[in-house]
């Protein structure tokens, strides 16, 4: 399959989903399967969009971007053979994993579809 058509099949599954929830008569059940379809979007649009190498370029990218302050507290530590690096280190990377109120994921996500984007739209640009 091309991008454009992989892009399209995404946009029809996603509109459904969401014409599936605007159609829930209880409002209080409309609205968890919002909180519910916003929380799972980045895990879904990371999962859908890992087939094309464009995407997994975007998110390899921004994931080295992110955890940035993760591998560069390691490799001072290894240049300088300094604990406290290693301990800055260690204490990042273990908030940057935790369950609980670390967002790396959701901004791996975003920064991916916003790159993803832009390319895009340069791409576009280009052949028109």
């Amino acid at each position: 399959m091309k991008l454009k058509e992989l892009e399209a099949k995404y946009n029809e599954q996603a509109n459904k989903r969401k014409e599936k929830i605007r159609q829930e008569p209880s409002k209080f059940k409309r609205f968890w399967k919002w909180v519910w379809y916003l929380i799972c979007f980045p895990w879904v649009w990371l999962f859908y969009n890992a087939r094309d190498w464009r995407s997994v370029v975007c998110i390899i990218i921004s994931f080295a971007l992110w955890s940035a302050s993760v591998w560069i507290f390691y490799l001072l530590y290894f240049l300088t053979q300094n604990a406290w690096f290693l301990g800055i280190g260690s204490a990042v990377w273990i908030w940057w994993i935790s369950p609980v109120g670390s967002p790396f994921i959701l901004l791996v996500t975003i920064t991916a579809i916003g790159m993803k984007a832009l390319f895009n739209k340069i791409k576009s640009k280009r052949y028109n």
